[in-house]
């Protein structure tokens, strides 16, 4: 593996052994280093240093009935360790919706707690980082898409779930990176509004091209806007000419360029996917282009040596929880981690998510 990944987090602070016995860490530090299946980063020693907090973490989850979900972009330690569930947002709120637990612990970035809070009202939302944002979510407030709305009556808003509450309350329907582009095909009329994602925008530009217009706004992910087409071009060239047949796979937050040059586009669980498609047929070479979790994900659950090329960029907002965190939150958590929503804006930003389900299911 030749991909630049960045090291393994190791405890802010020593919290103690919880009680646990040497041998209970012991077995708790193979299980979690089996899982990740990434030595080098992930050695025995700093597994050790991590397995009371998870057999612990692990422990009050059944004590309060607690369910535990984690984006892919979360760290190993937190996604092999303790998560309940692992996959993009939207499978996530769907499966928080649908859980028994009336708790729910989401380690994320908060618009994504807060979807789960929309499409779970009654159940309590626990989030460990309060902090933690979004470039794309925090680059548009509910105001922009009202003076959006008003300069274009009538036609329909479309906002990515990479949005607050409050911007989901003022759009017409939702949509994910798996789903927009049939949902957007599917709205009547000859024209609508996406927000906030210019390069998903453009990329349903080209899609919808000669049958609708798509009016857009201008926001990015800094993580997906740090790749470009000539960086993707020369690692393709540079491998070709080394026999290396290699694939290229995309998050549509990338730009276009970028997604012109890539071999399959695609969500994050998507891409995961196709991954490991194309391991399983021999295809072992490959570039994956967004946040760095995808790619743990991927060496932890492909079968055999992959050669995963370049080097991925780091969301500093995904990785700014960490185990300690969530054990606090389970303990005893402050009212900011505790996620609450207007009741007005909840019933509007549901009414988005409502129609995303009617549309993509």
């Amino acid at each position: 593996m030749v991909l630049d990944m960045p090291s393994a987090p190791i405890p802010r602070v020593f919290l103690g052994n919880f009680g646990y016995s040497e041998s209970e860490i012991d077995k708790e530090a193979v299980r979690l280093q089996y899982a990740i299946r990434q030595p080098m980063r992930w050695s025995m020693e700093v597994c050790r240093s991590l397995a009371p907090l998870t057999l612990e973490i692990n422990r009050l989850k059944k004590e309060k009935d607690v369910f535990l979900i984690a984006h892919s972009y979360q760290t190993p330690d937190i996604t092999y360790g303790v998560a309940d569930s692992v996959a993009d947002s939207y499978a996530l709120s769907k499966e928080a919706r649908d859980a028994p637990q009336q708790t729910i612990l989401f380690s994320s970035v908060r618009f994504m707690a807060e979807t789960a809070k929309i499409v779970s009202p009654n159940k309590t939302v626990l989030h460990p980082s309060p902090d933690a944002g979004c470039s794309l979510s925090d680059s548009i407030e509910a105001e922009d898409v009202i003076r959006m709305k008003e300069d274009n009556p009538g036609v329909p808003v479309v906002c990515y779930i990479n949005t607050s509450a409050a911007v989901k309350a003022e759009c017409d329907v939702c949509v994910t990176s798996s789903n927009y582009l049939r949902i957007c095909e599917r709205l009547p009329g000859d024209s609508l509004i996406f927000v906030p994602d210019k390069f998903m925008g453009r990329h349903l530009q080209n899609s919808l091209w000669g049958k609708k217009e798509v009016i857009l706004y201008d926001g990015e992910c800094e993580v997906h806007a740090e790749f470009t087409g000539p960086k993707i071009r020369n690692w393709k060239k540079n491998m070709s000419e080394n026999g290396v047949d290699l694939k290229v796979l995309s998050h549509p937050e990338c730009d276009s360029e970028v997604l012109e040059e890539s071999d399959f586009v695609g969500s994050s669980e998507l891409l995961m996917n196709e991954a490991k498609r194309l391991a399983s047929i021999g295809n072992r070479d490959m570039m994956l282009i967004t946040e760095c979790g995808t790619a743990d994900r991927v060496l932890a659950e492909t079968e055999g040596n992959l050669n995963l090329m370049g080097a991925c960029v780091m969301c500093k907002h995904m990785k700014k929880t960490q185990l300690e965190d969530i054990l606090q939150v389970l303990i005893d958590p402050y009212p900011e981690q505790i996620i609450d929503i207007p009741e007005g804006t909840l019933k509007r930003a549901s009414k988005s998510l409502d129609e995303m389900f009617r549309l993509a299911e």
